[in-house]
C-alpha cells in the first residue's frame, strides 16, 4: 500500500458531521439531483509528521518534519511551519451529487498562507477502514482525473477555496467512484495535502518528502 494511502487512518480517530445546512446552489448547467450536504467537521492528520528528535511533535510551538524523507514542513516564505500552524485550520466541505457527478466544494481557513494544497478522493468498500487497508477501492484528484483541477493556493490570510466535480469512473491513481459518492460509496474522504514544494503534480500526490496530508473530512453512509 502506498504511503499516502495511509491517510486512512484517520477514520479511526474521528466522527461525521454531516449538518445538511447551508445548501448549496451549483451551476444550473450541472443539474442537482440530490440535496446538499455539509460537513464541518474537518479532521487534522497527524500520521505524517513528526518533531525535529524523530517522535510526535510535543507542544503548539514544535516546528514540523515530514516523516517519509524527514524533510523539514516550509511555509512558501520559508519560515518553519508548527504544530499549532498546522492545526490551525478550519473550514467545511459542501457536496452535492449533481448530473456530471460529486460536486465538492471547500471553504477554509487558517491554511498556511500562500500554499499551495491539492485536494483528493479516498474510497472505501464496505465495511469501511481497517488497519490493513484491505477495504480501499479508489484514490484520486477531485475533478478531472488529470489533477488539474484540484488545486488551491491560500491567501496571504491563509483563507481558500475551491470547487470541482468528480465524474463517475477511473480515479487519479487508482481505483474508481461512482456517480454520487455520498452514497454510492461505503466510506469517501476529502483530504488536503499541503504541497512543501509549492507544486500540483497532476494525478498524483507527488515523490515523497515534496507533500503532506493535513485535514480531512469524512462522509460515511
Amino acid at each position: 500500500m502506498k504511503p499516502f494511502v495511509l491517510t486512512l487512518v484517520l477514520v479511526a480517530a474521528a466522527a461525521v458531521a454531516c449538518d445538511g445546512s447551508g445548501p448549496f446552489a451549483p451551476d444550473a448547467s450541472t443539474g442537482p439531483t440530490a440535496p446538499s450536504i455539509r460537513n464541518t467537521n474537518i479532521v487534522h492528520v497527524p500520521f505524517f509528521i513528526r518533531g525535529a528528535d524523530g517522535q510526535p511533535p510535543a507542544s503548539p510551538d514544535s516546528p514540523l518534519f515530514e516523516v517519509r524523507r524527514g524533510n523539514p514542513i516550509l511555509g512558501p516564505d520559508g519560515h518553519r511551519v508548527t504544530l499549532g500552524e498546522f492545526n490551525a485550520v478550519e473550514g467545511s466541505a459542501t457536496v452535492q451529487c449533481v448530473a456530471r457527478g460529486t460536486l465538492v466544494t471547500l471553504q477554509l481557513s487558517h491554511l498556511i498562507p500562500r500554499g499551495v494544497y491539492t485536494i483528493w478522493n479516498i474510497v472505501f468498500k464496505e465495511p469501511g477502514f481497517e488497519p490493513t487497508f484491505a477495504n480501499v477501492i479508489g484514490l484520486g484528484a477531485i475533478g478531472s482525473s488529470a489533477g488539474t483541477e484540484n488545486v488551491l493556493r491560500a491567501s496571504a490570510g491563509g483563507d481558500g477555496a475551491i470547487s470541482a466535480i468528480t465524474q463517475p469512473g477511473a480515479l487519479s491513481a487508482m481505483g474508481s467512484i461512482g456517480a454520487c459518492a455520498p452514497t454510492d460509496q461505503f466510506e469517501w474522504h476529502v483530504v488536503g495535502a499541503f504541497q512543501i514544494d509549492g507544486e500540483s503534480h497532476g494525478p498524483v500526490l507527488g515523490p515523497d518528502g515534496t507533500a503532506v496530508e493535513q485535514f480531512g473530512f469524512i462522509f460515511k453512509r
